[in-house]
């Protein structure tokens, strides 16, 4: 008996892990302001657009929370094409948010 719950309680972390690893990726996507204010470069998916030289966002989801804050908030004036600063068109929350969602896409 206890060989069988060990597999189930194996079997249910696993799939709880990777269905809320989906489910972060699904939040990212369907945030309003990912839709208002990142879809356009970084595409419906978070997948990037590589003939543009964007990368997807699970490239940065690497990076640290305080990273993947500055890198929205400031933008980034030397890549090509340039990222725009958030800093004044979203809050505090709204850009943690977004951060939290491209952590989940590891």
């Amino acid at each position: 008996m206890t060989k069988y719950f060990t597999q189930f309680l194996s079997a249910l972390i696993f799939f709880g892990v990777t269905w809320t690893a989906a489910a972060f990726a699904e939040d990212l996507t369907d945030n309003a302001n990912y839709k208002a204010r990142c879809k356009i470069c970084h595409g419906a998916d978070a997948e990037g657009k590589p003939a543009m030289k964007i990368p997807a966002l699970k490239t940065r989801a690497s990076k640290t929370e305080a990273e993947l804050i500055k890198a929205i908030e400031e933008g980034n004036d030397t890549s090509k094409p340039k990222m725009p600063p958030f800093k004044e068109k979203l809050t505090a929350d709204d850009i943690k948010a977004l951060v939290a969602g491209i952590k989940a896409l590891k």
